[in-house]
């Protein structure tokens, strides 16, 4: 299903040669950073078995776990807060796409503890047939997926001379799991500051990258800012898209230490997620265009 191994591409970046990891090609719809945590869902037995989990309603894993429900003829079970009405008379972005793909929804009014107890609740009651899923995928079944990552890399980097590997985070557990197998790991929160990732890698309890960069710009968590945009449309004149939550914001912090990094040769792992962009970009539009 997926076309590994993900190409390993050479870029000029603000002066600098970067390399990328481009796991945005491994599949036209699957790939990125889910493609790789998920990867592991395609070869259990699924039959007659729920999927449950739960976060934000453009969430990227929800899709891809709709996706791969969908393809091993599975239910998926999905737990977030109410969505807006514009959203669900008009649904788009990931929101829609896991719809077509048959997700069924449960709605809940509160934050993040309370969306997460409900999902647990749901999977009990299933008992032994439903497979309970964290959001954003941060649990052991990512580790295989991320496994196939770093021994990709390893051969991908074996010509380089002092690698450093940039690997954006949200849940922790892609970083936690890529630093276990690769000693070169750094990593940028985005959604938190680097406190809060150090807290999510020692819940994970896999490993720790290298270091934790970040801005000098603090951006709250999805929100449109001008500065993505620009370091979005930089590398779409390259050719290459990123998403404008992750990859962005990577790229941003990326900019501002690229002077730590004059020793070093830079690999950034491409975390995919483009459809979210779909949503992301109609927000910049009616903001700065």
């Amino acid at each position: 299903m997926f076309s590994f191994p993900a190409p390993f591409e050479s870029y000029f970046w603000r002066g600098r040669k970067i390399y990328l990891k481009r796991d945005d090609l491994l599949h036209p719809v699957l790939n990125g950073n889910k493609a790789r945590k998920f990867e592991a869902l395609l070869y259990l037995d699924l039959n007659e078995k729920t999927l449950v989990s739960y976060g934000g309603n453009q969430s990227n894993a929800m899709f891809a776990l709709s996706y791969i429900a969908k393809l091993k003829g599975c239910d998926f079970l999905y737990v977030t807060p109410t969505p807006s009405t514009y959203l669900r008379e008009c649904p788009q972005g990931n929101f829609a796409h896991a719809l077509k793909n048959g997700m069924r929804l449960e709605f809940v009014s509160g934050g993040i503890d309370v969306l997460e107890d409900r999902a647990r609740r749901i999977f009990e009651s299933l008992d032994k047939k439903a497979l309970f899923i964290p959001q954003g995928g941060a649990c052991e079944i990512a580790k295989k997926g991320i496994e196939r990552l770093a021994l990709e890399l390893r051969e991908d980097m074996r010509d380089l001379k002092n690698p450093a590997v940039f690997y954006v985070s949200g849940s922790g557990a892609s970083v936690a799991y890529l630093a276990s197998f690769l000693p070169c790991i750094f990593s940028v929160g985005a959604a938190g500051d680097s406190t809060y990732l150090e807290s999510l890698f020692k819940t994970i309890g896999a490993g720790l990258p290298e270091n934790i960069i970040s801005s000098s710009i603090k951006i709250p968590f999805g929100k449109p800012h001008k500065k993505l945009y620009e370091i979005y449309l930089e590398w779409l004149s390259l050719g290459v898209e990123f998403d404008l939550i992750y990859d962005c914001l990577g790229w941003l912090c990326l900019s501002e230490n690229l002077k730590l990094f004059e020793d070093r040769e830079i690999v950034f792992v491409h975390s995919g997620g483009l459809l979210g962009n779909l949503t992301q970009k109609l927000r910049y539009e009616r903001i700065f265009l």
